[in-house]
């Protein structure tokens, strides 16, 4: 049982450490790669389906395969664009709270949120690296410690 735990703790440190390197090294090209093995999922799982006789379902999964392969990154721009949008009018709505109940410490966080979307919008694909390196620098303490059967991500 104890040499299991160990094995593990080292399995899931290796993991962690490995992952957190490719989101830090990487960045936000891990999002290419990620879209890319989800639709070969989908294919591989479609050619399944068409095997076991199931012809639609394996089409559909085919097609979507596909469609994530080849529109993702235009579906990761558009959504990375939306969610700023939704950042700047939750920072907007904050700040007109903020101001009407005087707090001080709102208006200065709604103002940093309403700077975050804009940046999101604007220089999207740069405030996906700072994401995805802190990310990776979670990951890579996580999997330090759990080396030592510690977790930061249960």
């Amino acid at each position: 049982m104890a040499k299991t735990k160990i094995g593990n703790n080292i399995l899931n440190a290796i993991v962690y450490l490995l992952v957190g390197a490719m989101f830090i090294i990487f960045k936000s090209t891990t999002i290419d790669w990620m879209l890319t093995a989800i639709g070969i999922i989908f294919i591989v799982q479609g050619v399944i389906e068409i095997i076991n006789s199931d012809l639609v379902a394996g089409i559909f999964n085919i097609a979507v395969g596909v469609i994530i392969i080849l529109g993702g990154w235009l579906f990761a721009e558009i959504i990375l664009l939306v969610f700023g949008v939704l950042i700047v009018c939750k920072g907007v709505f904050d700040f007109s709270i903020a101001i009407r109940i005087k707090n001080i410490l709102g208006v200065v966080i709604s103002c940093a949120t309403i700077a975050l979307g804009v940046l999101l919008i604007v220089s999207k694909w740069q405030m996906v690296d700072i994401v995805f390196i802190i990310i990776g620098v979670i990951f890579v303490l996580n999997g330090i410690l759990s080396l030592f059967g510690k977790k930061l991500i249960r």
